[in-house]
């Protein structure tokens, strides 16, 4: 393989990851709210257990930053999981980052 048909496959699969998170995110926002919700749970019982374990406390402000936090990092986390799921099935292959 040459460099420039390296580069276009290179550019195909950024493209391509690209728009699968997209539909990721599109699909995790207008059809998932029960995964959504639990997401939202999941960080709140994340944030007391920081609490806990740092034997530290947070005010208000400061839990619903780390909260956002934990939630906005598991969203991505989604949206990757269901981008490189939709490459390895089209692929038929496995994918490593």
């Amino acid at each position: 393989m040459d460099k420039r048909q390296h580069q276009k496959a290179e550019y195909d699969f950024d493209r391509t990851i690209r728009e699968y998170l997209r539909q990721g995110r599109e699909k995790l926002i207008k059809d998932l709210t029960g995964t959504r919700e639990a997401i939202k749970l999941i960080a709140n019982d994340k944030a007391r257990d920081f609490m806990l374990v740092t034997d530290r406390g947070l005010n208000k402000e400061e839990r619903d930053y780390l909260v956002e936090i934990i939630i906005s990092s598991m969203c991505q986390t989604f949206c990757y999981g269901y981008g490189i799921g939709k490459i390895e099935g089209k692929t038929n292959s496995r994918v490593y980052l």
